[in-house]
């Protein structure tokens, strides 16, 4: 398998589902996925299990064996999952940023709304009107003339 750069693993794992909350828990020290999916009942195994797989292949996570009788396999984030991890929530407080931000400009805007600008257009005279009809009736009476003269019958 190529080798993928950490922008390519960073958007693979950020538009999965799921992908970031599995990586919190493991930081928060839950190493167990069983234990994740009781926490998140939104999570099927399947899921789960392709998420830890695909983490595992990119080396963000380790994959631990606990001692027998055990069968149980514990996940632990590797330094390059703490670190995309990092990354993943330096992009949830920026988003956070961006809607206190948006949230305080539409308050803004209702508190202090632009006005509008004064658009009012004078009504035209009386006088304009007329010249104004004046023009289109000679324009109108040039064109006939001008249709007449060059479409005339024999």
């Amino acid at each position: 398998m190529p080798r993928l750069r950490a922008v390519a693993i960073t958007e693979n794992l950020l538009k999965r589902k799921w992908s970031a909350t599995i990586l919190r828990y493991l930081e928060k020290g839950v190493s167990d996925p069983a234990e994740i999916t009781r926490h998140e009942v939104n999570i099927s195994t399947k899921v789960m299990s392709e998420r830890l797989r695909t983490m595992l292949r990119y080396g963000l996570l380790a994959r631990f064996p606990r001692p027998s009788p055990s069968t149980v396999i514990e996940y632990r984030l590797t330094p390059l999952g703490k670190t995309l991890l990092d990354m993943i929530n330096a992009i949830d407080e920026l988003d956070q940023q961006l809607i206190k931000s948006r949230k305080s400009m539409e308050e803004s805007f209702v508190t202090n709304p632009i006005p509008a600008p004064d658009l009012k257009v004078p009504p035209p005279t009386v006088s304009a009107l007329k010249k104004s009809n004046r023009n289109n009736r000679s324009n109108i009476n040039q064109v006939r003339s001008r249709l007449t003269s060059t479409h005339s019958l024999p």
